[in-house]
C-alpha cells in the first residue's frame, strides 16, 4: 500500500473491503452506518502555521478489514467523529442515492475487408496479409478453370504467409479476371495488431512450394515471390459483379490443387489475360485468427499487473458464423447423403430454438408497443409479403464473436441509440453506426449488382426528418414463462437499404440483431445461401409468386380439364433453379426460397381442381449473357427448371421427394447466344399442370453440386461447415455503469467534535477518511480523501462504488 498522490487522484479514493467481498459473495452486502474521521492528522506536532492540506495520506486498503481465515484484520476509522456534542455516538445514518451511467464507444471494424465506409460508393479490399490469410500468392489463369475440380496455382506472391497451402484449408477464388494485382495501401483503421501463431512446417512430399512460372504482367513478381519482407497492409480489390467462390482444399500435389466440387468453366476466355485471385484461409478459427486455449490473465510466478498487463491483448479480428439447417435442402437423399443431423454446425440448433426460428407454440413476437406481428417475412419479386413461420425456417445464419481471448473488445451489448438531431457531429453509440458489411455480394433487391451489400439497424435512406421510424425494439415472449415477458428478448430488425418494390417507405428485411447477446441472425433463406460456402452462388435468386389457374387455360394443357391441385388439404411448394450446361459458371443450389400454394376450396364454390401458375417480376439484375471472350460480369444460365412437390395436409415437403420440370423450351425466344435474360423470365407464365408434374423426374442435389456421401472418408465441406463470417462488422458498443452512491450529509451542528487524542477544543477538525459499514458494523467501504478537509457549516459527502 502506498500513499495517495496529491492533485493527481480523485479527492475522494474509495475500495471495497475484503469483507465487502465476502458479504458480497453470500448475498449479505448492506451499507447501514457510517463514520468520519481524522486518523491520519496531527493536530499539536507541529506549529500552528502547518496546513494540513499537504498531509500525506495513505491509500485505501483492500483489506481495511480482511475476513480471509487466519489472516483477519480490522483497520476501521481509529479516530472518528463524535455525532454530537453531548453523546459518544460515532455513527451517521448515509442516504442511498444509486445512479445509472450508460457510457458509449466505437469498435473497430473487424472482418476481412477494409473500405472508408464514411464515403460512397464503397471500395472495398479484401485483407491478403497473415494476420489474415494462411497465403494469398497465387493466382489461377482464368482459361485454365475447365469446370472439373484440379486448378493448378502460379506463384504471384505480393504478402507474408504463414504456410504453403495444405489438405483441408478453405480457398476463395475471386473469379474477376483483375484481381491478381495486389496493391499496398494507406493503412485502413485496424484493431490491434494480432501475434501470428508459429505453425508447423510440412513434411508431406507433394505439399512444397509450386514450380514457379509466369505471372500476369500486372502484378511485379519474382520467381519465389515478394514474401522475405512482410507487407503489413496489402489488399485484392474486391469486385463483387464476378463470381466469388469459397472451397476445401481436398488434395494438394505440387502446384495441383484439388478442391472439393467443380469449378467454371472459363475455357473461352483468351488464355493469359485474365487471371484469378487465390486466398488461402485456415481450417479451423485457432488455426490463425484464435488462440487454442485462452491467454493467461496473470502471471503464474507473481501478481504484478505492471509485468502482465500486455498478456492479454490478443485481438481477434474476425467474427464467427455457423450456419445451422433442421432439415435437408431440397434435392437431398438422405439415404444417399449426409443429411442436416450431420451438417457441420448442428451443434448451434438450440440457438435456433431458443431465438424462436423452430417450434411455432414455443414463443409470441411483438413489436415496441406490445401488438403481435410477423417476426420473419420477405416480398417475393412481384411485391407479395410472405411470411415464414419458426417450424418453416429451414436454417439460419448465426454472426457471433466466439473466441478464447479475454479483452472485451464488444462491451456489454451493441450500442443502438437514436440519432441525435441536437448533436450531429458526434453520433458515438447511435444505431446509424451498426453496419453489416458483405462486399462480395450480388443482391437481388439491389438495382446494381457490383457494390456488395451492406446491412443496417437504421438504414440511412430511411430517416426522415431526423427520425428512424424503423429504429424500434421488438421482442420475443416465451409461451411457457411469463416471468421473463416484461418485456422479453430484445431484438432490433436488420434491413437493407433499397427500398422493397411493395412499399417505397420501407427496405428489405434479412434477420434481426439482438444487442444484449452481441450477436446477429440472418433469416432471410436466400441470403442464407449466398453466405453457405457449399451453395456455390455469391448471388440471391428472387422468389417467385404462385397462384392457381383453370387447367386447359393459357392454351399450354392440350384438352388436358383435371388440374395438379384437387382441393383444400394440398399444398404446392415451389422453388427453382438456373443451371448452366455450357461455359462461364458452374452450377450451384436452387432459390433457398420456398413459395407456396394451397389447392382450391371446393366446398366453397370454387370451380374444380386447379393448376398452379409461376410468375417473377424484375429482380434478375445481376443475370447476363456471354457475348465476347471475356469474363462476364453477374451470373450466367442456359437452363430454367422449377422443382416443386406436392403436400398432403399441411406437412412439410420431403428432400427427397421434389419434381424437376425443365421449361427452358419456353423461354429459347428469348435468349441472347443461348443464355436466358430477365425478361425471358419475367415475360412468361409458368404452368405446373398435373401430366407434367406425373411425369417429372425427382430433383437429385447432387446433379448440380457435389455432396459428401454417407461413410465418405478424407476432406468433405458440406452445409454448415462455415465458420468465419466473410465480411465486415462496423458498431458502437456500449456498457452500463451503476454507481452504489451514498451520501453524508453533516449537519451545522454534528461531527464538530474527534475523538483524536492531539484535538482538542478550538481546533477546526480535519476530514481525512470516511468508513461505510452494514448493520453488523462491519467495514464494507473504505474512503480516503487526498487531503484532509476542514469540517464546517453544512457539508455531504458523496461515496460511490461502480458495478
Amino acid at each position: 500500500m502506498g500513499y495517495i498522490l496529491k492533485n493527481t487522484s480523485a479527492l475522494v479514493n474509495t475500495r471495497l473491503t475484503d469483507t465487502g467481498r465476502k458479504k458480497l459473495s453470500e448475498g449479505n452486502f448492506n451499507i447501514s452506518y457510517f463514520q468520519i474521521g481524522d486518523s491520519e492528522v496531527s493536530y499539536n506536532t507541529l506549529p500552528s502555521s502547518y496546513g494540513q492540506l499537504t498531509t500525506n495520506i495513505l491509500e485505501p486498503n483492500f483489506n481495511s478489514q480482511n475476513s480471509a481465515p487466519g489472516q483477519t484484520n480490522k483497520q476501521n476509522v481509529k479516530y472518528p467523529f463524535y455525532v454530537d456534542t453531548n453523546d459518544n455516538n460515532t455513527y451517521g445514518i448515509p442516504f442511498s442515492d444509486p445512479a445509472v451511467s450508460p457510457i458509449y464507444n466505437g469498435a473497430a471494424m473487424r472482418g476481412f475487408f477494409s473500405a472508408d465506409t464514411s464515403t460512397t460508393p464503397l471500395s472495398w479490399s479484401a485483407y491478403t496479409d497473415s494476420e489474415y490469410t494462411i497465403n494469398s500468392n497465387y493466382v489461377v489463369d482464368v482459361s485454365t478453370f475447365t469446370g472439373g475440380t484440379q486448378i493448378k496455382l502460379t506463384v504471384s506472391g505480393c504478402s507474408n504467409i504463414v504456410r504453403l497451402p495444405a489438405k483441408g484449408d478453405l480457398i476463395t477464388i475471386y473469379f474477376d479476371g483483375s484481381t491478381s494485382i495486389c496493391s499496398v495501401g494507406p493503412s485502413p483503421v485496424s484493431p490491434t495488431p494480432t501475434p501470428t501463431p508459429t505453425p508447423t512446417p510440412t513434411t508431406d512430399s507433394c505439399r512444397i512450394d509450386p514450380t514457379p512460372t509466369p505471372s500476369p504482367t500486372c502484378c511485379t513478381t519474382t520467381p519465389t515471390g515478394c514474401t522475405p519482407t512482410p507487407v503489413i497492409n496489402s489488399f485484392v480489390n474486391v469486385n463483387s459483379c464476378h463470381n466469388i467462390l469459397t472451397y476445401k482444399i481436398v488434395d494438394i500435389c505440387l502446384n495441383v490443387v484439388t478442391l472439393d466440387r467443380k469449378t467454371p468453366n472459363y475455357t473461352y476466355v483468351t488464355s493469359g489475360c485474365s487471371y484469378a485471385r487465390t486466398i488461402i484461409y485456415p481450417p479451423n478459427m485457432s488455426d490463425l485468427y484464435d488462440s487454442v486455449t485462452p491467454i493467461d490473465h496473470y502471471s503464474t510466478d507473481v501478481i504484478n499487473f505492471d509485468s502482465i498487463s500486455n498478456t492479454d491483448e490478443f485481438d481477434v479480428k474476425v467474427w464467427n458464423m455457423n450456419i445451422p439447417w433442421s432439415e435437408n435442402p431440397a434435392g437431398l437423399n438422405s439415404n444417399l447423403y449426409l443429411g442436416y443431423p450431420y451438417f457441420g454446425s448442428s451443434t448451434y440448433i438450440g440457438t435456433k430454438e431458443y431465438l424462436g426460428y423452430m417450434s411455432d407454440s414455443g414463443q409470441t413476437f411483438v413489436n415496441d408497443v406490445g401488438v403481435i406481428e410477423d417476426s420473419n417475412y420477405y416480398y417475393d419479386s412481384l411485391s407479395n409479403k410472405v411470411v415464414v413461420s419458426p417450424k418453416e425456417q429451414k436454417a439460419i445464419a448465426i454472426i457471433h464473436y466466439t473466441n478464447q481471448t479475454i479483452d472485451f473488445f464488444y462491451g456489454e451489448k451493441f450500442a443502438l441509440e437514436p440519432y441525435d438531431p441536437s448533436n450531429p457531429i458526434d453520433t458515438t453509440g447511435e444505431a446509424i453506426n451498426f453496419k453489416l458489411h458483405i462486399p462480395w455480394l450480388m443482391w437481388h433487391k439491389s438495382p446494381t449488382c457490383c457494390l456488395g451489400e451492406t446491412f443496417y439497424v437504421s438504414p440511412p435512406d430511411f430517416i426522415f426528418s431526423d427520425t428512424e421510424p424503423l429504429l424500434k425494439p421488438h421482442y420475443i415472449k416465451s409461451n411457457k414463462n411469463s416471468d421473463m415477458n416484461s418485456p422479453g428478448i430484445r431484438y432490433y430488425f436488420l434491413w437493407d437499404n433499397n427500398k422493397t418494390s411493395a412499399n417505397g417507405t420501407q427496405p428489405n428485411r434479412v434477420g434481426k440483431v439482438f444487442p444484449d447477446q452481441k450477436i446477429i441472425v440472418i433469416d432471410d433463406e436466400e441470403l442464407i445461401a449466398a453466405l453457405s460456402y457449399k451453395s456455390n452462388r455469391n448471388w440471391t435468386l428472387p422468389a417467385s409468386t404462385v397462384s392457381l389457374t383453370p387447367p386447359n387455360s393459357c392454351g399450354t394443357q392440350g384438352s388436358e380439364f383435371l388440374g395438379v391441385l384437387t382441393g383444400s388439404s394440398q399444398t404446392m411448394y415451389v422453388s427453382y433453379l438456373l443451371k448452366n450446361t455450357s461455359s462461364g459458371a458452374t452450377n450451384s443450389l436452387h432459390c433457398n426460397y420456398y413459395t407456396k400454394i394451397s389447392g382450391p376450396n371446393v366446398d366453397c364454390g370454387t370451380p374444380g381442381s386447379q393448376n398452379v401458375a409461376v410468375r417473377f417480376g424484375g429482380e434478375f439484375n445481376c443475370l447476363n449473357q456471354i457475348t465476347t471472350k471475356t469474363l462476364t460480369e453477374g451470373y450466367v444460365a442456359n437452363t430454367f427448371q422449377i422443382i416443386c412437390q406436392l403436400v398432403e395436409n399441411g406437412g412439410r415437403p420431403e428432400s427427397d421427394k421434389w419434381k424437376l420440370i425443365n421449361y427452358t423450351s419456353q423461354i429459347s425466344a428469348n435468349t441472347i447466344n443461348g443464355y436466358i435474360t430477365q425478361s425471358g423470365l419475367t415475360g412468361n407464365t409458368f404452368i405446373i399442370s398435373r401430366t407434367l408434374y406425373n411425369a417429372a423426374s425427382y430433383y437429385i442435389l447432387n446433379d448440380n453440386i457435389t455432396l459428401p456421401t454417407i461413410n465418405q472418408s478424407g476432406e468433405t465441406l458440406n452445409f454448415g461447415d462455415e465458420y468465419y463470417f466473410y465480411g465486415s462488422l462496423e458498431t458502437d458498443i456500449q456498457a452500463t455503469i451503476y454507481e452504489m452512491r451514498y451520501k453524508m450529509n453533516l449537519g451545522q451542528a454534528e461531527f464538530q467534535r474527534s475523538s483524536n487524542p492531539t484535538w482538542s477544543s478550538g481546533i477546526t477538525p480535519q476530514i481525512s477518511e470516511i468508513g461505510l459499514y452494514d448493520s453488523e458494523f462491519n467495514l464494507m467501504i473504505v474512503s480516503k480523501l487526498q487531503s484532509p478537509v476542514p469540517r464546517q457549516g453544512l457539508q455531504q459527502f458523496l461515496v460511490k462504488f461502480d458495478f
